[in-house]
């Protein structure tokens, strides 16, 4: 999706009532704010998509604009038509020079399946991924373009970020053995492998469409993305994902200069 594609009119109104709030709770401190995921990448889905959200910050959030904004973004108080809101906030300076153990001033997420998650501030590479991501597709909904406010991901780092993230994927199977965990696991490990030779990061569904150009007799990948696209899969057992991931993750590892 570029700037201009249409958006379901209750998405856009959010959108546009977030920007609001993060602007008047931040004021001068707001460098960027910028959407990114699956809206920017057609790939969105309200019953099962989060809207992701990436901001830069001049300073260090006080305690005060921190709980202003997990008060005045909370499900509760403004209801998220979608899966969830993902909000992550960096500092300038973190974001003109990215690194391995990536800081990150401020994540957040809410929806109708939960209650509010407001992290502390700490570091995560696999936001390496989402920041790559923002530079080529986000959508600049206050201040410079995506691609002035975040500096390049070298290819060594992006390829880090996505071995940390798929090893997340399996731990989270082993805790929810549903079937979405199940398919965005094998999906994101799919266009991870692709991220890691190409630096592009593709959607879910791309992802799982490109493996099958490649490998088109992947029966767990052909479920998967069948799942995503039309509900309908054969049951996938986390053996089943913790052997693609691990395949992945190798492969992933090999790319490495």
């Amino acid at each position: 999706m570029q700037e201009g594609t249409e958006i379901a009119a209750d998405i856009r109104e959010y959108i546009a009532e977030t920007t609001r709030c993060f602007k008047d709770v931040l004021r001068d401190n707001l460098v960027g704010l910028y959407l990114c995921g699956s809206l920017v990448q057609d790939d969105f889905e309200a019953h099962r998509s989060d809207i992701d959200l990436l901001g830069v910050v001049s300073e260090e959030l006080n305690d005060i604009a921190r709980q202003r904004l997990v008060s005045q973004l909370s499900h509760e108080v403004r209801a998220v038509p979608a899966q969830g809101l993902e909000a992550v906030l960096f500092r300038a300076d973190t974001v003109r020079l990215p690194k391995l153990g990536f800081p990150f001033e401020f994540a957040f997420s809410t929806g109708p399946q939960g209650e509010p998650v407001c992290e502390a501030p700490g570091t995560a590479d696999d936001m390496l991924i989402d920041i790559a991501l923002c530079r080529d597709a986000g959508i600049a909904l206050a201040g410079p373009s995506a691609s002035e406010a975040f500096a390049p991901i070298s290819r060594r780092l992006l390829r880090h970020a996505l071995v940390e993230e798929l090893q997340w994927h399996k731990r989270e199977v082993r805790k929810h053995v549903d079937d979405t965990a199940a398919v965005n696991a094998i999906l994101n490990a799919a266009r991870s492998l692709h991220a890691a030779e190409s630096g592009q990061i593709l959607s879910k569904t791309q992802g799982g469409r490109w493996w099958l150009q490649r490998y088109p007799f992947d029966d767990l990948v052909a479920s998967a993305l069948s799942s995503r696209e039309k509900g309908q899969a054969d049951a996938i057992t986390p053996a089943d994902v913790s052997g693609f991931v691990d395949e992945v993750i190798h492969r992933i590892k090999a790319c490495y200069d």
